[in-house]
C-alpha cells in the first residue's frame, strides 16, 4: 500500500470551521452507528490481552502491628 499525502487548508473562518465540525460530527456518529460493536468488541480484545504488573494481587488481610 502507497502512503498518500493531502493538502488542505488550516485556516478558516468561523462559519466554515463550524461547517467542519458539524461534519465530523455526523460521521462520527455515522460510523458509530455501522461499526459500534465491532469497535467495542476490538477495544474489549485489547483490554484482555494487556496486563498491569504495577498491580498488586495479594490478600488485604494482613496483621498491622502498633
Amino acid at each position: 500500500m502507497t502512503m498518500r499525502f493531502t493538502q488542505i487548508r488550516t485556516f478558516w473562518g468561523a462559519e466554515e470551521a463550524s461547517t467542519v465540525i458539524d461534519f465530523l460530527d455526523e460521521l462520527r456518529d455515522m460510523l458509530w452507528v455501522v461499526y459500534g460493536e465491532e469497535i467495542i468488541e476490538m477495544h474489549k480484545a485489547i483490554a484482555e490481552t494487556e496486563t498491569d504488573d504495577s498491580q498488586w494481587d495479594g490478600e488485604f488481610d494482613d496483621e498491622i502491628p502498633f
